[in-house]
């Protein structure tokens, strides 16, 4: 990764809280149009209860077309149209903010109003860490656990 330019790392920011937006829409999509058996606990924010469950539209998809696939402490939400791509953290309401480095890049990748900021990190995994890190150092990430961070 090249030193990047101050005008890509404010668009870099902006995309995480693209990231965080959307994905917090996502998972209210989810937990509403879904069968969920622990919908109660689930809505108190306790997210690690959520699972593949079947949907009350009785189709593959949840509205607007996006699939998605619950494993273990995260959910995959993919746009069947736009093939925009977002891995959320699960366990509670404020996790679907973290930021996984590989995770985040293959939201860039796919978004194709963003996709210009994945032109940045050649190697998409260790560039995107090292980028997280620097943020870090910069009191603007906070590393949550392993490689997950979320902004300050």
């Amino acid at each position: 990764m090249n030193s990047l330019p101050q005008e890509a790392i404010k668009e870099l920011l902006i995309a995480m809280d693209s990231y965080r937006a959307i994905a917090e829409i996502l998972i209210n999509k989810l937990i509403a149009e879904t069968d969920q058996p622990e919908k109660e606990k689930i809505k108190e924010g306790h997210y690690y209860e959520i699972e593949n469950a079947d949907l009350f539209n009785g189709g593959n998809t949840l509205s607007e077309g996006w699939s998605f696939d619950v494993h273990g402490e995260h959910c995959f939400f993919e746009n069947n149209a736009t093939g925009q791509r977002l891995e959320v953290s699960l366990g509670n309401k404020e996790n679907t903010a973290n930021l996984d480095p590989y995770f985040f890049y293959q939201f860039l990748k796919t978004t194709e109003s963003l996709q210009f900021l994945a032109d940045y990190f050649k190697n998409p995994f260790s560039d995107m860490l090292n980028f997280f890190e620097i943020l870090e150092e910069e009191n603007v990430l906070l590393n949550v656990y392993g490689n997950e961070f979320r902004k300050v």
